[in-house]
């Protein structure tokens, strides 16, 4: 079984799980085979769940588009669900029974009808979700049952899923919005533009799906698509360039190690989880969907809090407003004890290991810094080329040094303390 702890996120694509939905996010899966003193080379394979994944949210939408008879929602709910079946294969019962949990749940928060219990019994869901989500990874509830001679999946729990949920609960238990019908909770839990990411909260989902062909007609979409496209065409070339044109001479390694680690690795994940993302977003637009994006060009930004505020936006956004402002049962927030449990939260998202939660200390930890500078730097008097054009650059470039170094150093830093 494979091991996130061994190494950056581009060892396993960062929204990839065990279950075969989730490995569908991205078009190249990259593999890190780690050695004692680098971070080993990139080898890049075409992840064939990607083109189901792709195809069954392009059936999807052209079928809403050509066949209005699927815009109403209940047979609009039995299309999410043969599109989700699709996508899960053999774990989709999996995904049925903790859906089905979970809206049980919701049901019965719905029936509460003082706001302060509500809003009390939503926090203990989300604090329940939360644990059966860690305790399936770590305890690998994900493995089906056997009966005799028949494996039954009967836990599906991705980190999409769970985030979508948690979603929910806050809002339904802050009452912005009411409980959903059994058929709106299917389609909007099994939409294909989002099984995968990226978040859509129910109170963005619009009352009905109608089918938009004036997308498909537009100049711009189709702009868009080759932009999309152009990403995930790069992602994959990276990679590729790393596996078949390795550097060769005396510093071969650390010069290999240093392009996967700065260059081929972060850069390639980024324009292939981007370039999916995108097309999920044009994908949804003719059935009448509007997503919310994802990446705006993180890469190059002047600081670490203008990288989180472009990078992978849906997911990040879900963790600012329900952690970073939190009070936590006082009268004031400390915005860097929150920082700090927003991003160890992140990386237990990604995984229940080591290397994750260190991964999400060690962001907090930078920009707990840089939240830090920002309150207190002007106290260190006028700074030589302050304001310029070069220490513009500089900023931008040191920024994207340090979450490179985010991404890399706790598998270095695992190893060291021997939990390899």
């Amino acid at each position: 079984m494979y091991q996130s702890t061994r190494g950056p996120p581009w060892d396993r694509p960062i929204l990839e799980q065990k279950q075969p939905a989730l490995r569908s996010l991205l078009v190249a899966r990259k593999l890190m085979r780690l050695n004692t003193t680098g971070a080993g080379i990139l080898g890049t394979t075409i992840d064939a769940h990607l083109v189901v994944g792709l195809t069954l949210a392009a059936v999807f939408s052209v079928l809403i588009v050509l066949v209005p008879a699927f815009q109403k929602e209940r047979l609009l709910s039995l299309l999410s669900l043969l599109v989700a079946a699709a996508y899960y294969g053999r774990d989709f019962l999996g995904f049925l029974i903790v859906s089905g949990i979970a809206y049980a749940a919701v049901r019965s928060l719905g029936r509460e009808t003082i706001p302060a219990r509500r809003w009390r019994w939503a926090w203990i869901g989300i604090i329940v979700l939360a644990v059966v989500f860690t305790a399936g990874r770590v305890l690998h509830w994900n493995r089906p049952l056997i009966l005799g001679s028949v494996q039954v999946p009967v836990y599906t729990f991705g980190m999409w899923p769970a985030l979508k949920l948690v979603t929910l609960l806050w809002e339904v238990g802050s009452g912005d919005v009411a409980v959903p019908a059994l058929s709106r909770y299917v389609i909007w839990t099994a939409l294909p533009f989002t099984l995968g990411g990226p978040v859509l909260r129910l109170s963005q989902m619009p009352p009905q799906l109608t089918g938009n062909p004036q997308a498909w007609r537009s100049p711009g979409w189709w702009m868009e698509a080759c932009a999309a496209t152009a990403k995930l065409g790069g992602g994959i070339l990276l990679g590729t360039f790393q596996q078949l044109f390795p550097i060769h001479g005396p510093h071969a390694h650390f010069l290999n190690n240093a392009l996967a680690t700065f260059l081929t690795g972060p850069i390639g994940f980024y324009l292939t989880t981007a370039g999916y993302f995108h097309w999920m977003e044009l994908l949804a637009r003719p059935a009448g969907l509007k997503l919310p994006p994802s990446f705006n060009w993180p890469v190059g930004r002047e600081n670490i809090s203008a990288f989180w505020m472009n990078w992978n936006m849906t997911a990040t956004y879900v963790f600012r407003d329900y952690l970073f402002y939190n009070r936590w049962g006082g009268r004031n927030f400390n915005i860097y004890l929150n920082t700090l449990i927003l991003f160890t939260m992140v990386g237990l998202w990604h995984e229940a290991n080591a290397y994750w939660i260190l991964w999400g200390f060690l962001h907090g930890l930078l920009f707990t810094g840089y939240l830090l500078w920002r309150k207190y730097g002007s106290r260190f008097g006028r700074i030589p080329l302050r304001g310029t054009l070069v220490s513009q650059v500089a900023a931008r470039i040191f920024t994207y040094f340090c979450v490179c170094m985010c991404w890399y150093l706790p598998s270095k830093i695992l190893q060291k303390l021997g939990a390899f």
